[in-house]
């Protein structure tokens, strides 16, 4: 005869808390949040994290948050949902601020009705942003920054309790601050291009001054062109630092952020 064990009440509100916080951060950052990755497998690792977290976090305890009926059940659930949301819309920003940085040389080149579909946000992007989030997205991944956030997953029990989500003055500063920061990070990632660009029309628009027989147009485009190629190949290595730092600093800010939570 094959005996059913029994289920616990609080173990089953302690996995329901955990896969609404693991699902939702898994569904929100980088790579997984993409709309080409299947939504079973998006549901697959998130379990597969929960299975493996549960053992831990039930020797830990937790108070019963279930207690108080449906509101409270409900009230809970949003707190964690908050949780994955928050940390996601922390990496997009940062991608944000890539492509902006991709459209501001993309225009500047001569680039801008030259879009593409964006797979994540399904919007029409320059095909310069797309090349630039494209290269964070393989940065992202060489960096072991994936792994970041598993391991920011695991953190964020410790630093938020399950259920002790709070949006406090701290934490809307943060968000607030880090989203201001999407067009100074664009202006420090465009900025040899722009400034390349910059000096070149000048001289064009002597050129068109001293040599009017010149047509202007003719020359500008294709020179914009290449210069703008050429220094975005000799800028890569300068962009590839600066995505490791960025991606350094958002671990350290996500960090930061779930401390903010947690002490609301």
């Amino acid at each position: 005869m094959i005996t059913i064990p029994a289920i616990a009440i609080p173990d089953v509100e302690l996995f329901v808390l955990i896969l609404v916080r693991i699902s939702s951060m898994i569904f929100m950052v980088p790579i997984f949040n993409d709309k080409s990755i299947p939504v079973i497998l998006k549901v697959g690792i998130s379990l597969l994290l929960v299975f493996l977290l549960f053992p831990l976090l039930r020797h830990q305890g937790h108070p019963p948050l279930f207690a108080g009926g449906l509101v409270m059940a409900l009230l809970a659930i949003v707190r964690e949902l908050a949780i994955g949301i928050t940390v996601g819309f922390m990496a997009a920003m940062l991608l944000a601020s890539v492509q902006t940085a991709g459209q501001l040389m993309g225009f500047q080149m001569g680039f801008s009705i030259v879009n593409v579909i964006d797979p994540v946000s399904s919007v029409q992007v320059s095909i310069i942003a797309q090349f630039q989030y494209l290269v964070a997205l393989l940065l992202f991944l060489s960096l072991g920054a994936h792994r970041w956030f598993i391991k920011a997953m695991n953190e964020s029990f410790q630093l938020i309790p399950l259920g002790g989500f709070s949006l406090s003055n701290d934490l809307l500063q943060m968000l607030i601050h880090y989203s201001a920061n999407i067009f100074v990070i664009a202006i420090k990632l465009g900025a040899p291009l722009m400034v390349a660009l910059l000096l070149c029309n000048v001289i064009l628009g002597v050129l068109a001054r001293t040599v009017p027989q010149m047509n202007i147009f003719i020359v500008g485009y294709p020179l914009q062109i290449g210069l703008g190629l050429l220094v975005l190949a000799f800028s890569a290595p300068y962009m590839v630092a600066m995505f490791q730092g960025l991606y350094i600093k958002l671990f350290h800010d996500v960090f930061m952020i779930m401390q903010a939570s947690g002490n609301g």
